[in-house]
C-alpha cells in the first residue's frame, strides 16, 4: 500500500468514527429529547392537576360560605317568634324587633318596623303599615 491509500484508509476511519460518534451522540439526543418531552408532559400534567385542585378548592370554598348562611339562618329562625302582627328575635337575653310579618313571610328577610312612639309602625321596604 502506498501513503496515499493509508491516508485515505486513515481518512476514511476518521469519518467512520465521526459518524459514530453522531449517531452515538444522537442518541442521546433522541433519549434527551425523548425524555424532554415526558418531563414537558409531566409539567403540563401537574398544571393540570393544580388547576383542578384549585377549582376543587374554590368549590369547597363556595360550599362552605353555603353552609355558613345556612346555619346562621337556621339560627336566626330557631329565635323568631310572632307576636301578632309582627315578628320578634328573641333569645335568653332580649327581645329584638319588632319586624316586618309581610317581608319575613314573603323573603324571610327581617326588615326592621319603623316607630313613630304612639304605636304605629311601618315598613320602609314593602310600605305596609302596623
Amino acid at each position: 500500500m502506498d501513503i496515499t491509500s493509508i491516508a485515505t484508509v486513515l481518512n476514511s476511519l476518521k469519518t467512520a468514527t465521526e459518524i459514530a460518534k453522531l449517531i452515538k451522540n444522537s442518541d442521546v439526543s433522541l433519549e434527551k429529547a425523548e425524555s424532554k418531552l415526558k418531563l414537558a408532559d409531566l409539567i403540563s400534567a401537574l398544571a393540570d392537576a393544580k388547576i383542578e385542585v384549585t377549582e376543587i378548592q374554590q368549590s369547597l370554598l363556595e360550599k362552605e360560605n353555603v353552609i355558613l348562611e345556612l346555619k346562621s339562618k337556621l339560627e336566626v329562625k330557631s329565635k323568631i317568634n310572632w307576636e301578632k302582627p309582627y315578628y320578634w328575635v328573641v333569645d335568653s337575653r332580649q327581645k329584638d324587633g319588632p319586624f316586618c310579618q309581610h317581608c319575613y313571610d314573603k323573603n324571610r328577610e327581617l326588615i326592621r318596623l319603623q316607630g313613630n312612639g304612639e304605636g304605629y309602625w311601618e315598613c320602609k321596604s314593602c310600605k305596609n303599615n302596623y
